[in-house]
């Protein structure tokens, strides 16, 4: 009888290698009922870990253990959905003004626009160093957070803004303080 279980378990084993590896191939397997994906997307440590914790499945005494035992390894190693990609706002194509960010320059350093003017900032290929966009002073109830990068990029960038509230806004890269940007929107 022992050496009945232990075939079993070793044709159980033996199934479910050749499925999952037969899933990698053929996408996903539907094994009892339940899609599982296939494992082409996991990392090499983590399909061993996987094939680790079947075999450990396949010891358990009773089948309905073994079963419930895969159920749950499969559910942890299953693949999870990526999440969205963020829409992001495509580039104004005609900007009122355009400023160059270049290595310690903003070009020009002075703007003149109308309420509801949109400016662009293209960091240049040529930038060795990194700059970012950051208000330092603006009218009255403006909130400096929208009017500020992300980050600090070098190169390949583009940053741009719909100025609606008339006043003057200055701007200075927090790198580089004797960057400076007037935009005066009236």
């Amino acid at each position: 009888m022992r050496d009945f279980r232990l075939t079993l378990a070793v044709a159980a084993a033996v199934a479910i290698l050749s499925s999952t590896v037969a899933g990698a191939t053929a996408g996903p397997i539907e094994a009892g009922g339940a899609s599982a994906h296939a494992s082409a997307a996991l990392s090499g440590k983590q399909k061993q870990a996987k094939r680790k914790a079947l075999r450990r499945c396949g010891k358990k005494s009773s089948q309905q253990r073994r079963q419930a035992c895969r159920k749950k390894v499969r559910k942890r190693f299953e693949q999870k959905p990526l999440p969205p990609k963020p829409v992001e706002p495509t580039e104004p194509t005609d900007p009122a003004a355009r400023i160059d960010v270049g290595d310690d320059y903003f070009a020009p350093n002075l703007v003149s626009i109308e309420s509801g003017d949109t400016v662009l900032w293209i960091w240049n290929d040529k930038n060795h160093d990194p700059h970012n966009v950051t208000m330092t002073s603006g009218p009255a109830g403006v909130d400096r957070k929208k009017f500020e990068t992300s980050g600090s990029p070098a190169v390949e960038y583009s940053f741009w803004r719909t100025f609606t509230v008339p006043g003057t806004y200055e701007f200075a890269c927090s790198l580089h303080t004797d960057m400076k940007l007037t935009v005066v929107v009236s």
